[in-house]
């Protein structure tokens, strides 16, 4: 294939992992971002200013760019009457601005070669909230809502605008200490959900997905 790069915004180990992995293994060229990757990749994403110069550099120095899959992930669990206001910013932040701050630089980008692909990962967060997690939910419940109207705004200009709720955990060392022990059939093997974000982003124009929702065999309604 003709070299290409894909962005996973938020990189982190487990599906960031095994998408670099799946992308890597099909011949894209594949930029894990986030705060503490290697030089010259590590960027603060929640700054619009940085954000810019790293697509900028991207322009300079990397193949043309297929697209992003965004999986910044700021989790919180927490009553309400107990997060404080700095607490709430920071997940809406590191959730929701990254998102728009990158698709502010990707979609003109996308748009001037004819088309590519952004997808958001969401959660089961993304469409019900429970207690102690106003701050997460009310931030993938915004992340959701800028997908959406992305997707009707963009689409037309060959722009694959979709949102993934992962509705469940993904099987890895932060699962584990976030939750303890769990059923491994109440787990999403990372390399199995990056076959879904594979399928995604080569769909064709006739028959997008906007939302896709993935849960395990075992999961609780």
């Amino acid at each position: 294939m003709t070299p290409t790069t894909l962005i996973i915004a938020g990189f982190a180990p487990g599906l960031g992992a095994a998408l670099k992995l799946r992308f890597e293994r099909a011949g894209y060229d594949v930029l894990g971002i986030s705060r503490s990757s290697d030089p010259p990749w590590n960027t603060d994403l929640q700054d619009p200013a940085a954000t810019a110069r790293l697509f900028e550099r991207i322009d300079r120095d990397m193949p043309p760019l297929a697209g992003v899959i965004h999986t910044a992930m700021h989790f919180l669990r927490k009553p309400f009457l107990q997060t404080e206001p700095e607490a709430f910013q920071a997940v809406w932040q590191s959730m929701v601005m990254t998102a728009v701050n990158v698709s502010q630089q990707a979609i003109p980008r996308l748009k001037a070669q004819g088309g590519g692909a952004l997808i958001f990962s969401g959660a089961s967060g993304s469409r019900r909230a429970g207690p102690n997690f106003s701050a997460f939910s009310s931030a993938k419940f915004a992340l959701r809502g800028l997908s959406q109207a992305l997707a009707r705004e963009h689409g037309s200009e060959g722009i694959h605008v979709a949102h993934v709720v992962i509705d469940g955990l993904v099987r890895g060392e932060r699962t584990a200490q976030r939750f303890g022990p769990v059923d491994d059939e109440q787990l999403i093997a990372p390399a199995d959900l990056a076959e879904q974000y594979w399928h995604l982003f080569h769909q064709p124009r006739s028959a997008w997905t906007h939302e896709l929702d993935v849960r395990p065999s075992g999961a609780r309604a």
